[in-house]
C-alpha cells in the first residue's frame, strides 16, 4: 500500500502539463490573432505593441530584419495593400522550454490581399503562404514573439505563381 502511494505521489502530473501546454498555445494564438487584427486594420501602433526591441526575423535569404526594419517594411507594404481579405496563421507545433517561460513554435501562414500595381491604379489579388519557426518568450504576463525564421512558401498573383 505504501509503495502504491509513493508511486502515485511521485508520478509526473500529465494533466497539469497538458493544461499548461493548452494555456500557452491559447495565449500565443491570442497574440497572433491580435497582430493579425492590427495587420487587417493597418494599425501600426497595435501592430508594433507586441514587438520587443530585440525582435528579429531571419529572412529566407539569411538576412536579418529587426524591429525598425519591420516597421519600415510594414509601412511600405501597407502603402500598396488596399485590403486584407484574410490572414490566417495556424500553430502546427509547440514545445515548451526554459522552465515553461519560452516556446518553440511552428506556424503556417496564408495571407490573401488586394494590392495596387506600380501604376497606383490597377489592383491584383496576392496570396502568400509561409512556414515559420518561431521563438516566443513569456515576458511579464504576456507571450512575446522574439524570433522568426522564414522557411519558405508561395506567392500567387491573380491565381498565377509569382
Amino acid at each position: 500500500m505504501l509503495l502504491l502511494l509513493a508511486l502515485a505521489t511521485s508520478a509526473p502530473s500529465i494533466p497539469d502539463e497538458t493544461r499548461l501546454m493548452q494555456a500557452v498555445r491559447e495565449a500565443i494564438v491570442d497574440e497572433i490573432d491580435f497582430g493579425n487584427s492590427a495587420v487587417k486594420d493597418q494599425d501600426m501602433l497595435r501592430y508594433m505593441e507586441g514587438v520587443p526591441d530585440d525582435y528579429r526575423i531571419v529572412e529566407g535569404d539569411g538576412s536579418i530584419t529587426d524591429k525598425a526594419a519591420l516597421r519600415a517594411k510594414q509601412t511600405q507594404a501597407w502603402a500598396l495593400i488596399r485590403r486584407t481579405n484574410s490572414l490566417d496563421v495556424r500553430v502546427t507545433y509547440l514545445k515548451l522550454g526554459c522552465g515553461g517561460e519560452c516556446a518553440f513554435v511552428k506556424t503556417d501562414q496564408r495571407w490573401d490581399r488586394q494590392m495596387t500595381g506600380k501604376d497606383g491604379v490597377s489592383e491584383f489579388n496576392v496570396i502568400t503562404t509561409q512556414k515559420h519557426n518561431e521563438t516566443w518568450k513569456l515576458r511579464g504576463s504576456r507571450w512575446i514573439q522574439t524570433d522568426i525564421e522564414e522557411l519558405g512558401g508561395t506567392t500567387m498573383v491573380d491565381g498565377k505563381v509569382y
